[in-house]
């Protein structure tokens, strides 16, 4: 009977464990969501009100790392970028670096120009990053609970 018992918990802590190999890429896929969802709503808000990003910043809410990363943002005066995320690959961090980089630089028509010339890449690494977390959570969970079911067989 305590045989059974540790062979589940082995088959559900592998499994547990093979969920905890995916964190990087929800993080990543979060990341991406909540940028750009800041982007579009920067979008919004240059086109329309013509709000000053400190005013932006304050009005909106964003969760995770991306929070975090602003508020670092809003304390450099959003002209330099510490992306030093480490699920973040080099070229995203550059594309986030260059990003903030030009945010808030210049007046409202080339903000909106510049904007919406970054928003199919913000749509990109979004889908591409949840493409790749719906891809990999299956994957590294299926693999952790084969990995726990063939040291239980073993181990009975």
């Amino acid at each position: 009977m305590i045989k059974l018992l540790l062979c589940i918990l082995l088959v559900l802590l592998s499994s547990a464990a093979g969920r905890a190999l995916t964190r990087k890429y929800k993080l990543r896929k979060d990341f991406f969501y909540q940028f750009d969802l800041f982007n579009t709503r920067l979008i919004n808000e240059v086109s329309y009100t013509k709000m000053p990003l400190a005013a932006f910043a304050e009005k909106y809410t964003f969760a995770g790392d991306f929070k975090k990363l602003l508020g670092n943002e809003e304390e450099a005066g959003y002209f330099s970028a510490k992306c030093d995320l480490a699920y973040l690959t080099e070229d995203d961090k550059n594309f986030i670096r260059d990003y903030f980089a030009m945010v808030g630089r210049s007046d409202a028509h080339s903000q909106r120009e510049y904007l919406s010339s970054i928003r199919s890449e913000a749509e990109r690494l979004r889908a591409e990053s949840d493409a790749e977390y719906k891809r990999r959570a299956g994957l590294y969970t299926r693999l952790g609970f084969l990995f726990g079911l063939i040291a239980a067989i073993a181990l009975a």
